[in-house]
């Protein structure tokens, strides 16, 4: 067996982050109300993607036309991602927006994301804050890493560290993951180094187990 690459392990820890949010958000009751034809045309452009991504973002604007909140998040990802269009972060930006105002909880966090990545800090902040005040756990986690990556400082790891375990006593795979590798550093206290280390590396067997749960025979 070839060992992964620490890019690959990372790839696929923030692969099943991405997961455990869209099980933690309203997705699938987005679906459930999903008309017939924008339900047919979600299932078409997801055969297709790999593909043909570039039909498949014309069948999620077909669907957008009838009001699809999951849709509407999709072609946003294509427009920041590029994929199937040209990368557009401004289109990307205004069809997170359009998700959600149609309810979508996942769009809250591609948007303050893409926002963030764009340099509009405030915004990002107040759009994560209002998930926070919902009780949207992946917000927590990302108004905390959000804060955290603009300022890798002691004093920013005390400040984010309370989003961080709240998010991470609720199950959110990446803050348990940092939690563990920020007290096996040391940065809260040395005698908590063997703890976290322990942790890190549970974690880490932990979602290679998963991952190898969910492969094809």
């Amino acid at each position: 067996m070839i060992r992964e690459t620490r890019d690959e392990e990372w790839d696929r820890l923030w692969a099943q982050s991405d997961a455990w949010e869209r099980a933690s958000s309203n997705q699938i009751e987005l679906l459930s109300e999903e008309g017939d034809h924008s339900w047919d045309l979600i299932q078409h452009a997801g055969k297709i993607a790999e593909e043909d991504p570039a039909a498949s973002f014309q069948l999620y604007l077909e669907a957008v036309d009838g009001g699809s909140a999951w849709s509407m998040e999709k072609v946003g990802w294509h427009y920041w991602t590029g994929t199937g269009v040209a990368a557009d972060p401004d289109m990307a930006l205004k069809y997170y927006h359009r998700a959600i105002g149609a309810g979508s909880w996942m769009a809250t966090l591609y948007y303050a994301r893409l926002l963030a990545e764009l340099g509009h800090y405030d915004a990002c902040e107040s759009t994560l804050n209002d998930g926070v005040a919902s009780g949207f756990i992946p917000a927590y986690f990302w108004l905390g890493w959000s804060r955290y990556t603009r300022s890798k400082t002691s004093l920013a790891r005390r400040q984010v560290r309370p989003l961080m375990e709240h998010a991470a006593e609720e199950g959110h795979p990446m803050a348990k993951l940092f939690l563990a590798r920020w007290m096996a550093r040391g940065y809260f206290g040395f005698h908590n180094i063997p703890r976290g280390w322990v942790s890190v590396v549970r974690l880490a067997a932990s979602s290679a187990a998963a991952e190898r749960s969910t492969a094809p025979a």
